[in-house]
């Protein structure tokens, strides 16, 4: 072996060298980047997802023409999402990661889903250019106040016929998302309408809790920074109504649980509403008030005695989800009493005031609704409804919440 050695030449040796001493440095530099890799999970993430990317752009180099991203959802992308299909690795990675999301509940995602954009796009976008003219022409020519006066009658009404039928409930007052289902026994009339809303007690105590899972969402015209133009500001002007208006014994609970980011709010939330309940037992009727995220180019109004307000939505959540079925890690025992008390709203806000409420939404989730049978969340307007046209809504909703506490929407009925 050393005479082989000595017999090359001293260039060949030179040369050999340096491929030696290359390779060691080589695999030190590896060693190292696996020790990085696995001290740092971003770091190890960044690196998959780079390598994923390339691969997808050699394995398909058709992507390289789409300036698109895999989840976007035109025609394109959709193209490019069947051929990403194709790779069973990232498939099976892809599965896992959603399941987790799944058990935690709480990553959860902007209500801008292909479900929800659906909806939007059945709902008229209202140009209200002309509107606003002539809202601020009337401004300036008249000096009396408009001053909202709580409808005394309905201005619609359903047919006994219509609301026994369960198609007509579900496609009339129900959108669900994909990834959940309703049944049919959950949405009969008579059980949704069985259930008594109405409040047990006087107002010696605290009767209602509003508060906000997700308190920094803010409309088109908010303050930055001013949480009287946000929805914790919006939320102020329902409790002070309901407590002057109807009589209330109301607390505004204005915990933020979002500051740093939205994901797992609510199970941050959830400590300062077992604290708040702790405090004040007499609690009976929790509502999580919220502005929803919309398309740039929706506008969730309408008109009411010459005022523009903010659509507003009833959201439900189901606890089970398609793939994985009843999620047995986030109980809630008052799901039903849940659909009850929302459908009694809903139905309350379309007869009096018809075209001021979207559909009810259905989730698999199940959005801290367990603490009380009174439970809801309400979306009311979207980012592009401005801060006026929010507190307008307060008004009307305020007058629903008090038509089905007091059971004023059970005297209709029969």
């Amino acid at each position: 072996m050393r005479k082989a050695w000595l017999g090359m030449s001293y260039k060949i040796r030179k040369q050999s060298i340096v491929i030696i001493v290359f390779l060691i440095i080589l695999v030190q530099l590896f060693m190292r980047a696996v020790c990085d890799i696995k001290s740092n999970d971003l770091l190890g993430r960044q690196l998959y997802n780079s390598v994923l990317k390339c691969a997808v752009t050699l394995y398909n180099p058709y992507t390289l023409y789409t300036g698109g991203e895999w989840e976007e959802g035109g025609l394109t992308d959709k193209l490019i999402n069947q051929f990403y299909k194709d790779m069973p690795l990232e498939q099976c990675v892809s599965k896992e990661v959603e399941k987790e999301l799944l058990l935690t509940e709480y990553m959860q995602q902007q209500a801008v889903d292909s479900d929800i954009d659906e909806q939007i796009m059945n709902e008229p976008i209202i140009d209200t250019s002309y509107q606003e003219l002539e809202q601020a022409v009337l401004a300036e020519n008249t000096a009396i106040t408009q001053t909202f006066e709580p409808a005394g009658s309905p201005a619609a009404q359903y047919s006994a016929e219509q609301l026994q039928d369960t198609d007509f409930v579900r496609k009339t007052f129900y959108s669900e998302d994909a990834t959940t289902h309703i049944n049919d026994e959950q949405i009969q009339y008579d059980t949704l309408m069985n259930f008594d809303a109405s409040l047990k007690q006087d107002n010696s105590n605290v009767q209602i809790l509003v508060y906000h899972t997700h308190s920094q969402e803010a409309y088109a015209d908010s303050i930055k920074g001013d949480s009287e133009t946000s929805i914790v500001g919006v939320g102020e002007h329902l409790c002070d109504i309901l407590r002057t208006e109807y009589g209330f014994n109301v607390l505004h609970h204005t915990g933020e649980y979002d500051v740093e980011s939205r994901d797992y709010a609510y199970s941050n939330a959830m400590k300062g509403l077992d604290k708040v309940l702790a405090e004040n037992p007499t609690i009976e009727v929790m509502i999580d008030l919220h502005r929803d995220q919309t398309k740039a180019d929706t506008k969730l109004v309408t008109t009411i005695q010459d005022k523009t307000m903010a659509k507003f939505m009833f959201f439900n959540g189901l606890c089970y989800t398609k793939e994985l079925g009843t999620l047995k890690n986030l109980p809630n025992p008052y799901i039903q009493d849940n659909l009850s008390f929302s459908f009694q709203m809903q139905l309350v806000a379309a007869e009096y005031y018809p075209g001021l409420t979207r559909r009810i939404y259905l989730k698999g989730y199940r959005y801290n609704l367990h603490y009380r049978p009174k439970s809801m969340l309400i979306e009311l307007g979207s980012q592009t409804n401005t801060v006026e046209e929010a507190m307008n809504s307060c008004e009307p909703l305020a007058h629903i919440i008090a038509m089905v506490l007091n059971g004023e929407n059970k005297e209709s009925v029969e």
